[in-house]
């Protein structure tokens, strides 16, 4: 389509618009309209006196006018200024301005026949500081620029209004929002809202955060399973043309105060993820841009602790731990039980419980049930009664993970000593009475 019947089509919408209400018609006197900075408005000019002629003038200078035929005056509005031809014989003598600028904001005038209408162009622009893509942790300002008589409020990228919180603070009158500790779940496109008696605009802004979502995260696994630590970024990596490379690791340590050791580390191209030959048994996804995931097979006691994801750009770093806790059992004395023998069963995690969980173990289809002491992260029952035995550990009521053990008795046989003992009794009697007959008189 070229670029008139665009404009054209523009303009025809426009109109139906200012019949429908949704833009205030004009009237003789003035009406003011608002603008963002880079993008198109519309000033309205309606006249139904039947009139072929314009005349749109901005500091007394000629804007564009049409008398027979369409000419444009020197201003810096020359090539970002139209009319359409096909409105104007409807009456319809609206300006339209393209890639508003700040100095574009002013007094409008439209001469039609022998009547005047007047436009007051305010013209706004939402700024970001920083610029650009941010990082996890960082703090944004938005501020707009333009008219301060305005009403100014804010809105989320969740289409929520801005109130002033801990995270959320308003400045100059609402003019400006300081966002404070950017998460994943920021990214987004946040709205300016200005508005008066006359007038309205909605400004969008995107805010581009790289980071992880699901910060605080614990994974319970049960000894000898598979985890898999998953680590979702908020921004496709690729799609961000600032980034001038992308390097990441995974690095580990098992208590809290340890320092991190690194698993493997790699780069992130256009092709994908290059890794390092050796990966340390651990098997590696990468989802285009923005997922990695890694599985850690059989999992052990002694590999629990904090899992931490980071990727390093240009501008710095961010990054996410997830902490694995691992469950495991022992029993005292191991295997089948003799007579009225008692079992010692331990159950115990690599990590204090939170002290809204509960670890127990409990009798499977029976009544018997321990529960371990508030704050301890190990349980322990003495039993002889035999079965399935199962740890559970439980977060908020719902099911983390659990290991089974089954209590068995020994069986009694029967001697074997006493068999050969009857068979050879029976066969000695055999033997001898032959001759016992032989002996006996006649």
């Amino acid at each position: 389509m070229d670029p008139f019947s665009v404009m054209a089509n523009s303009i025809l919408a426009v109109f139906s618009v200012m019949q429908l209400g949704l833009i205030p018609i004009m009237a003789e006197g003035e009406t003011t309209v608002f603008g963002a900075v880079g993008e198109q408005v519309i000033l309205p000019c309606i006249d139904k006196s039947h009139s072929d002629g314009v005349t749109w003038k901005y500091n007394d200078l000629v804007v564009i006018q049409h008398q027979m035929h369409l000419s444009r005056g020197k201003t810096p509005l020359f090539s970002r200024s139209e009319l359409n031809k096909q409105e104007m014989s409807k009456g319809n003598f609206s300006l339209i301005l393209s890639q508003l600028e700040h100095s574009d904001a002013g007094k409008y005038i439209c001469v039609v026949g022998s009547r005047t209408f007047k436009v007051q162009l305010q013209v706004f622009e939402v700024t970001g500081s920083p610029s650009g893509y941010l990082l996890q942790a960082e703090n944004l300002m938005l501020s707009i620029q333009g008219s301060s008589s305005a009403n100014v409020t804010w809105s989320n990228n969740y289409k929520d209004k801005v109130t002033a919180t801990q995270s959320r603070e308003l400045k100059n009158g609402g003019r400006s929002l300081q966002i404070h500790n950017l998460q994943a779940e920021d990214s987004g496109t946040w709205r300016c809202h200005i508005t008066s008696l006359s007038a309205k605009l909605d400004i969008p802004y995107k805010v581009l955060v790289i980071g992880f979502h699901n910060l605080n995260q614990t994974l319970y696994k049960a000894v000898n399973s598979t985890v898999s630590f998953s680590y979702s970024l908020s921004t496709h990596l690729l799609q961000i043309r600032e980034l001038e490379y992308v390097r990441g690791g995974l690095e580990w340590k098992q208590m809290i105060n340890n320092t991190y050791v690194e698993k493997f580390n790699f780069n992130v191209t256009s092709k994908g993820l290059l890794l390092p030959e050796q990966m340390a048994n651990m098997q590696v996804t990468w989802k285009p841009s923005n997922h990695l995931e890694v599985k850690l097979p059989r999992v052990q006691f002694k590999d629990a602790g904090w899992y931490q994801c980071q990727f390093t750009v240009s501008r710095g770093r961010v990054e996410k731990a997830i902490h694995l806790v691992v469950m495991t059992v022992t029993a005292d004395p191991v295997g089948p039980l003799s007579k009225s023998a008692n079992v010692t069963l331990l159950c115990k995690l690599s990590a204090p419980i939170p002290p809204n969980a509960q670890l127990f173990w409990e009798h499977v289809n029976g009544t018997e049930k321990k529960l371990n002491m508030l704050g301890h992260s190990e349980v322990e029952v003495k039993t002889k009664t035999v079965g399935l035995w199962r740890c559970s550990l439980k977060v908020e009521n719902n099911m983390m993970t659990s290991i089974d053990y089954t209590v068995g008795r020994e069986t009694t046989t029967t001697s074997s000593i006493q068999r050969p003992m009857l068979s050879l009794s029976v066969s000695l009697s055999m033997s001898v009475s032959p001759i016992l007959s032989l002996l006996s008189p006649q």
